[in-house]
Parts: structure tokens; C-alpha cells; sequence
């Protein structure tokens, strides 16, 4: 490893941060990412505050082909190449450079975990919504009714449509989340409707009324 990184100079650190569908979070770190022959990348994966699960990987590559790991779920360096076996053989036996590389999943991980859940995944944005009728041409097309939800975060979100307090599922067609810039969201929930003619009446001490009006179906939420 030595031979290789005085081939490279290290001119810049580049971290970046992912958020995945499944609530595994991952963050990694890039050292001399401009150099092409070689780089390495170091790892977090964990999916929770309390970090138990944790999981952090230091990866060495060569002209785009890892040829050796330090795996924290096992504790050893792994190599995938005759260079890289020799050279996790090595470092496997040198007990101040295995001892260090296993503390970096304490000092790494840990750390730099709690400041991204502080800082970007803790956060949160409530969404503003608008209800929207497209009234159908001619013909008997029923009458499109969506909701549009904006400038939310984190990306996970549910919407539904209520009738008489029974979620309604049939009729209904979704996006799925877009990104709405600023790392904000937004998402739209369609429902076909046929709007009826419903008598309502108002009474009080003096008048008696009935009123008639064209409407959403009673108790659509």
C-alpha cells in the first residue's frame, strides 16, 4: 500500500451521504478521488440511532478493482487479488494496524453517524397540500379529483383518500415521491368521482329551507 500511494498525491477529500428506500443509511468518504489508478473508500451502513448494527468497510481499489477490505463484521482485512491477500496477511498480523483500523468503526462511524442524524436525517418539513377538480368533457367521463402534496421531507409519506371514514381504493392512481428541490419532495393522488345532486336542508325558529347543489360525493375526505 505504501508503494502504490507515494505513486499519488492526496489533493482532496470528498464525503457523501445516501438515503435508501429501505432506512439504511450510508455515508462515505473518498480519499484522493480525482486519481484514477488508485483510491480508497471507507464505509458506514447502519440503519438506526443507536448505531448497535453498524457496519463499517475500508475498501482499497486499483485501476477500479478492490483488491482489498477491512470488514468490521469480522474484524480482519480481506484481500481479492494475490497483492491484496499478501497484504491483508500483513496488516491481519500486525496488532497496531489491525488494533487502529478497528477502532476507526468507533471513531468513523459513530461520530460522523450522529452528526448526519442530527444534521439531515433528524430534520423534518411539513407539507402544504391543494385539492384540485378537473371537471370531465362531455360524454360521462367521471370527474377527476387530486391532491397535491409539496415541500415535504423525508421522502416516506402516505396518502389516502377517506370515504364515510373507510379508506377509499379503488379509482385511485399516485405518483411516486419526486424530488421538489432543496431536498424537499412532493407527490399527487388522483380519484375518479361522479359528483351527485344531494338535497340538504337548514332549519331555525322562523325558516324552513332546502337547498340543492352538485357536489363530491358526501363524506369524500
Amino acid at each position: 500500500l505504501q508503494k502504490l500511494n507515494k505513486l499519488f498525491t492526496r489533493r482532496s477529500i470528498e464525503i457523501t451521504w445516501t438515503n435508501y428506500l429501505n432506512n439504511n443509511q450510508e455515508f462515505c468518504m473518498f480519499s484522493f478521488p480525482d486519481g484514477f489508478q488508485s483510491h480508497s473508500v471507507s464505509r458506514c451502513l447502519f440503519n438506526s440511532t443507536e448505531l448497535k448494527d453498524s457496519w463499517y468497510i475500508y475498501s482499497c481499489i486499483y485501476n477500479k478493482v478492490e483488491f482489498l477490505r477491512f470488514d468490521s463484521n469480522i474484524g480482519l482485512y480481506v484481500g481479492y487479488t494475490s497483492f491484496g491477500m499478501r497484504q491483508a496477511n500483513k496488516l491481519n498480523n500486525n496488532p497496531v494496524a489491525l488494533s487502529r483500523r478497528r477502532a476507526q468503526k468507533e471513531a468513523f462511524c459513530h461520530h460522523n453517524s450522529g452528526v448526519l442524524y442530527r444534521n439531515v436525517l433528524n430534520r423534518s418539513v411539513a407539507p402544504s397540500v391543494t385539492l384540485s377538480s378537473v371537471a370531465p368533457p362531455a360524454g360521462g367521463h367521471p370527474t377527476m379529483l387530486t391532491c397535491s402534496v409539496y415541500g415535504f421531507f423525508p421522502k416516506q409519506i402516505r396518502v389516502t383518500w377517506r370515504r364515510d371514514g373507510q379508506e377509499v381504493i379503488s379509482d385511485v392512481t399516485s405518483t411516486a415521491e419526486l424530488p421538489d428541490g432543496a431536498w424537499l419532495y412532493q407527490i399527487h393522488s388522483s380519484l375518479e368521482f361522479r359528483p351527485r345532486k344531494v338535497k340538504g336542508q337548514n332549519q331555525n325558529q322562523d325558516t324552513f329551507r332546502t337547498r340543492t347543489w352538485i357536489g363530491p360525493e358526501p363524506g369524500l375526505v
